[in-house]
């Protein structure tokens, strides 16, 4: 319990120090980000390793920022085969998938738990009503659901506003997942639960539907090339799209490497995450862990092969004008009082947060060493420069936690990790899902 007379003391001892006196004036006044800001925040757009990317993509008011990401890199593989100056894949097309795939795979997992016993009060059941449906996902999750349905442009399957803002939809998802459970906790005859199952999803179908619209089974692809030349592509489907104009086997040429160590988890494993596939018939998320330097050396060699990198990172750190800094160490000058954490501190005591995906398109370096990346995002051409951004080298080391990155890159040790006997992760454990 606090002491009331030791609560003064400490006052006597502050007011004791002028310094103190001054510091409370000025941070009274101002906001603690404009005390951070100097010439190192400041827009520098050189880098010696860069990759040139097309147009600006924007998520809106939804958490697509895994999916933005990813198709920001499939996108530039229709661009190099076509010879367009832009273009945009759908991201309306994944996002409605990705909710009806989502939503049946809560029902799957709700009706398992209770075939298994478990009640409202198991944390099992408690978390899945807890969390609902949601936009945030996984690359691994964006392969599943290429791979099974493919791609469209985005004139194809455009954006709705639904598909932008998707705080209501995936209110009344939860609402109807809810709704499904308390029929089925009431219902004693086992073998009427999947006919229950089935007509929930049906009212799901219903919704997700009457808001984004049903995709085209068939469409034609019409562009113009940068020498002005008409093209179109009739009666694709699309698989038959993404099969002919992108062609990466993102589920078996890819792989999600971390950088994490404790008393559970070290180096050189495939940790797989307990309930993180969002589709039925999907693997949990598999995450190879790594060295920090080693990670970070995987994806300067991919950016050196000219590919971009797909990131995970935790926006603990606020961004200053476009500039990703880490923020608590110059909060840490203000107030005299250590606040710094690398990486692993930071993940071991849950401090990820605001978890967000983003590209890496290139770096600058010096003597072979990197001092900052360049960033692109999903927020729009309105955010950052002109939608891009930049992080420091430090900000990379502490707060991007997983990378996207293509298995011919590995070295040899880092492939015959994948070979090892994978480490289940309960989904209570774990730390890089």
């Amino acid at each position: 319990m606090l002491d009331k007379e030791e609560l003064k003391q400490l006052g006597e001892l502050y007011k004791k120090e002028k310094s103190n006196i001054v510091l409370n004036r000025m941070l009274n006044k101002v906001s603690l980000v404009d005390l951070i800001t100097d010439k190192d925040t400041e827009f520098d757009s050189q880098f010696n390793i860069n990759i040139n990317t097309h147009g600006v993509v924007d998520q809106r008011n939804s958490c697509r920022c895994w999916s933005f990401a990813a198709l920001n890199i499939l996108r530039e593989e229709v661009i190099k085969k076509c010879d367009l100056d832009n273009f945009q894949l759908s991201g309306s097309y994944i996002a409605y998938y990705d909710k009806l795939e989502r939503f049946n795979k809560k029902l799957e997992n709700i009706v398992n738990y209770k075939l298994e016993g478990k009640d409202l009060y198991d944390r099992y059941i408690s978390k899945v009503l807890s969390d609902g449906i949601y936009d945030g996902g996984w690359f691994t999750q964006f392969a599943y659901l290429v791979d099974k349905y493919g791609a469209v442009p985005s004139n194809v399957f455009p954006e709705t506003y639904h598909s932008s803002n998707t705080y209501e939809i995936n209110l009344i998802l939860t609402r109807l997942l809810r709704k499904f459970y308390l029929e089925i906790e009431k219902e004693k005859d086992v073998s009427k639960i999947n006919e229950i199952k089935e007509k929930y999803f049906r009212y799901a179908y219903k919704i997700v539907s009457s808001v984004y619209g049903i995709p085209p089974e068939i469409f034609n692809f019409e562009y113009t090339d940068i020498n002005g030349k008409y093209h179109i592509d009739k009666n694709l489907t699309p698989k038959k799209f993404y099969n002919k104009y992108i062609g990466l086997d993102l589920l078996n040429d890819y792989v999600e490497v971390g950088s994490y160590k404790d008393e559970r988890y070290d180096y050189g494993n495939v940790y797989q995450f307990e309930d993180t596939a969002q589709m039925s018939g999907a693997e949990d998320l598999r995450v190879l862990v790594i060295k920090n330097k080693e990670l970070k050396n995987l994806m300067l060699k991919q950016l050196r092969a000219g590919e971009l990198v797909s990131f995970y990172c935790s926006t603990t750190a606020r961004r200053i004008d476009g500039i990703w800094i880490d923020t608590m160490d110059r909060y840490s000058d203000i107030f005299d009082v250590d606040l710094r954490l690398d990486n692993n501190d930071i993940l071991k005591t849950n401090g990820r947060t605001g978890e967000h995906c983003m590209l890496f398109s290139g770096v600058k370096t010096i003597a072979n060493k990197p001092v900052k990346w360049k960033v692109e995002n999903s927020w729009g051409s309105q955010s950052g420069f002109n939608g891009k951004y930049i992080a420091d080298d430090d900000w990379v080391n502490k707060y991007v936690y997983i990378a996207i990155i293509n298995k011919k890159h590995l070295n040899k040790k880092q492939e015959e990790c994948l070979n090892k006997k994978i480490v289940k992760v309960k989904k209570w454990d774990a730390k890089l899902d």
